[in-house]
């Protein structure tokens, strides 16, 4: 046996009987894998997470990472004992797994197949495991920690299905080659050559992609190149099995064209089942899941009604940018969505960044659904605005040098300013020729200035203040907790309908949703306004996969969503009151469960 691999070894742990050997790639495997599961992963699912809860999930996850990589070759060995095959003294692991090469042949071809396959579907039994867990939904820190241990596993599972060293579809290959040829020597002096071509055909693709120029090639060309040379490294520096037993002759086949097509099949789905994880610059959209909202919202008990039917919120998975299964998946599905590669723009927000607005907006939501809900409901829930925000001051502009984006006006002239309508209507009614004083918040203080107003456009006009404005949010003064904690989804604000509708139906008797399954979307304003949302097609499909008998829509979302419904009605709302008075006055005949 050649020991080229014995020096590069940094850590031998021994385990029992065994060693487990890790080299050089590990220093830099380790904390970098820590550090993108922080900065790169948690931002994504966990948005809501402060510093020291981001660096606990990613240790968490990267800790359950490890476990499964050494489950994964704990399958391997306790499958060998099993069926009393030789185990290496010292196995090396790598990122993929242990290094399969490393492993004599088995006593026979079926025992070779099964140790190989140990170790795959351990990972994938733990990634489905990992969804078990994340879809109870036991804590925040599972929540977020749950997919990225789904996901690894499922990586780990069907990357090792490639059949070339160093990993374990190697060996199921040597299995075929000698259970269908009586040929394991052939196998054996293949060694590494199919997993050097590996490695230069995937370089390839990582060049190729990174040529495109996408938004996101240069990234996934070079996690591409990486990967590969940590699979080369695997590859060269770990000892290959030599074929040290006499070949039994095998006797001749009635069917040689039928056994040699078997075998080249059954190699080849493998090859293509590992190739399906190969990145692509397209990204995908698919319909989402469709929850119920009533477990999400809690009210007093002394206040709660009971209901019988379920409202709906759903939502669209877009993903970017997608493997090569996803990229098949978009061509096959009808209910898919393929989408172009995304082009590189200036001052677009990454990934973790829109994660973390969409989380921002899901919060907002939250407190604006359960606030309009109470009012609808005939409590005294008020809506608070905390002033105007400044986003640009206009050329011309008297303001210009007194005002800066992003100060918030509380006031003027000693009166209130919350929303935006209250500047406008106490700009209008100023004589354009004076000044105004504005109470300004900027930078945590508070400040009196004092700016003069652009004239009117036209003779009888509004005299202006010369900048373009946005609310600077609302505070809410609810008579009684209600609280709100979205499940599966991680951000968007188009949950805010369901949201409203559900705290409504909670607090009023009767039941709005007359025992039925009510689908819909739509963000929601401080006066109960509908407004639109991205994705509706997909919505609707899972609308209608989880059995909606009517989906209610925006009104700028309303053609997409019916042209999209197959069997389910679309109604479409404006507002939560109308909303409302649509479910109150569905037919009697409608009010029975589908």
């Amino acid at each position: 046996m050649k020991r080229r691999w014995l020096p590069f070894l940094l850590f031998r742990i021994p385990v029992g009987e065994i060693r487990i050997g890790l080299d050089l790639s590990w220093i830099a495997i380790l904390p970098g894998g820590v550090w993108a599961i922080a900065a790169l992963y948690v931002p994504i699912f966990g948005g809501f997470l402060n510093a020291s809860g981001t660096w606990a999930v990613a240790v968490l996850a990267a800790a359950l990472a490890a476990g499964s990589l050494a489950g994964h070759l704990a399958a391997h060995r306790l499958v060998a004992h099993w069926t009393h095959n030789a185990t290496p003294k010292t196995i090396p692991l790598l990122l993929f797994g242990d290094a399969a090469q490393a492993w004599p042949a088995a006593q026979t071809a079926l025992d070779e197949a099964f140790i190989a396959a140990a170790g795959p579907l351990f990972n994938l039994v733990v990634a489905g495991l990992a969804y078990l867990v994340w879809n109870a939904q036991l804590t925040p820190y599972l929540n977020v920690s749950m997919p990225f241990v789904a996901f690894f596993n499922l990586w780990l599972g069907i990357v090792n299905l490639a059949p070339v060293f160093p990993l374990d579809g190697g060996r199921l290959a040597r299995a075929i080659l000698w259970g269908q040829w009586g040929r394991p020597d052939l196998a054996a002096r293949m060694g590494i050559q199919p997993g050097l071509w590996a490695v230069v055909v995937m370089t390839g693709w990582g060049i190729f992609l990174i040529q495109q120029r996408d938004r996101f090639s240069l990234q996934i060309g070079i996690l591409t190149i990486v990967m590969d040379l940590l699979f080369l490294i695997g590859l060269v520096t770990v000892r290959t099995w030599k074929w040290d037993r006499p070949v039994e002759a095998r006797a001749e086949s009635r069917y040689p064209a039928l056994r040699a097509a078997s075998s080249g099949l059954t190699i080849l789905a493998l090859l293509a089942v590992a190739f399906s994880l190969a990145m692509t610059n397209n990204g995908l959209e698919t319909p989402g899941v469709a929850l119920s909202v009533e477990p999400m919202v809690t009210v007093p008990a002394a206040y709660r009604h009971p209901v019988a039917g379920t409202f709906l919120l759903t939502s669209v998975v877009e993903t970017s940018p997608v493997p090569v299964a996803g990229w098949v998946a978009g061509q096959l599905v009808p209910s898919f969505r393929l989408l172009p590669p995304e082009r590189p723009a200036e001052n677009l927000p990454s990934p973790q960044q829109s994660a973390i607005q969409g989380f921002q907006m899901l919060d907002q939501s939250e407190t604006t659904a359960a606030a309009v809900g109470m009012q609808l409901a005939g409590y005294p829930a008020q809506i608070v605005g905390k002033g105007v925000q400044v986003v640009s001051i206009l050329p011309g502009s008297p303001s210009q040098g007194v005002l800066q984006p992003g100060d918030v006006i509380t006031g003027m002239d000693g009166q209130p300013v919350r929303t935006t309508n209250d500047l406008i209507a106490q700009v209008k009614a100023q004589d354009p020729q004076a000044n105004v004083h504005l109470q300004v918040e900027r930078n945590g203080q508070t400040q009196t200035v004092s700016v003069g107003l652009m004239p009117p456009a036209a003779a009888g006009g509004a005299p202006k203040v010369g900048i373009t404005i946005d609310s600077a949010g609302v505070d809410y003064q609810l008579p009684f907790p209600v609280t709100i904690v979205p499940q599966k989804i991680v951000g968007g604000p188009s949950a805010g309908l369901m949201f409203t509708l559900t705290v409504y139906n909670l607090l009023t008797p009767g039941d709005l949703t007359h025992g039925l399954r009510i689908a819909g979307t739509g963000t929601i304003s401080a006066d109960g306004t509908v407004g639109p949302i991205g994705g509706v097609e997909m919505k609707v499909i899972a609308a209608e996969i989880a059995g909606a008998r009517y989906f209610l829509s925006p009104p700028d979302n309303y053609a997409a969503a019916r042209a999209a419904a197959h069997h389910i009605q679309v109604v479409e709302v404006a507002t939560a009151q109308q909303a409302i008075a649509f479910l109150k006055g569905l037919p009697a005949q409608a009010q029975t469960a589908p």
